[in-house]
């Protein structure tokens, strides 16, 4: 018997998301985060062209603090699937935030024009707190230094994508300071959920916070943290792994900087890492959220075949699309 082709409209209905917020990568079940890679494969050949699946429906893109590839990828997705797009990317100056008006006011307000809400906010208790008063439904587009599922999302389907599998691999998510690291967070929770073996590599002073790594207790053991490496042990347990997630340093400011620069040092992913493994027959493979900062990775590994990052981009246009529809239904 031949492959039972799922339409569409199969596809959202088995995820199962329709008018609901994306907060947490916690909010999907792992069936779910499944699910939006068949409906992201599906939507892939209207990266580039368009689609008329949510003509009517229109997205309020609502950001507190600078993006780039988010907001971006957001509003492409939504153009792509027929919709259309507000987009407000500097709310503290060009909207009634800066008359003082709440961000609970302002999701009231917005969520009488949208269908649909994607907000970032450097506050991740107000944002959450705010996200409530919405009459639509509203997808975090990175709160504070908590969580950022939707990068999570693109990344989780990259790897898928990469690899076909998320399972079994060996995963290193890697920052001199994994507290502030949102990404980083999400991302860790993803893969251990779907069945990776998680590495985390920081400095013991800025390690993951408990409450991220409670969450991955509670589904898994196969989780490894590695405190206050220098350079040469960093590259050699990278070396180890199936793929380097880099979620980028929040490098502080003033006195500081300068001696976390020198700690971010240790941290730094060398080319020959990756070169060597492939010429092993390993295949490492390396992406970063982006924006990265001088000093994070040897730029040379973006001329590699394990080179990520960029790839990425394509997929988050496929992923978002995917998460918008299945929230929005046909």
């Amino acid at each position: 018997m031949g492959t039972k082709i799922k339409t569409i409209e199969k596809i959202i209905a088995d995820i199962n998301f329709v008018g609901k917020s994306l907060i947490s990568i916690n909010d999907v079940a792992d069936g779910q985060i499944y699910g939006l890679f068949d409906l992201a494969l599906a939507l892939e050949p209207w990266n580039r062209s368009r689609t008329e699946l949510l003509y009517g429906n229109n997205m309020v893109t609502l950001f507190y603090q600078p993006s780039t590839r988010t907001r971006m990828s957001f509003e492409t997705a939504m153009l792509r699937m027929g919709g259309t797009v507000v987009s407000e990317p500097n709310p503290l100056i060009s909207s009634s935030a800066a008359k003082e008006e709440s961000l609970n006011d302002s999701m009231r307000v917005v969520s009488q024009y949208a269908n649909i809400i994607v907000l970032r906010h450097p506050d991740a208790d107000e944002a959450e707190e705010g996200a409530a008063y919405s009459e639509c439904p509203v997808i975090s587009g990175g709160f504070g230094h908590r969580e950022h599922p939707t990068q999570a999302l693109l990344d989780l389907y990259t790897i898928y994508r990469t690899f076909g599998r998320i399972e079994g691999l060996n995963i290193c998510v890697a920052s001199p300071d994994l507290i502030k690291a949102r990404t980083g967070h999400s991302m860790a929770q993803g893969l251990a959920r779907l069945g990776a073996n998680v590495h985390l590599a920081s400095t013991k002073r800025h390690r993951t916070p408990d409450s991220v790594m409670d969450s991955i207790h509670k589904v898994t053991d196969s989780v490894q943290e590695h405190f206050d490496l220098n350079n040469r042990q960093f590259n050699e347990l990278s070396g180890e792994m199936d793929l380097v997630y880099l979620p980028g340093c929040c490098t502080p400011a003033g006195a500081e900087s300068e001696a976390f620069k020198e700690i971010m040092d240790d941290y730094r992913l060398n080319y020959e890492t990756v070169h060597d493994s492939f010429e092993n027959g390993h295949a490492l493979y390396v992406t970063h959220t982006l924006p990265r900062r001088e000093g994070e990775m040897d730029l040379r590994i973006d001329s590699s075949r394990g080179e990520l990052m960029f790839k990425a981009i394509a997929y988050s246009v496929s992923i978002r699309s995917a998460l918008i529809t299945a929230i929005l239904g046909v």
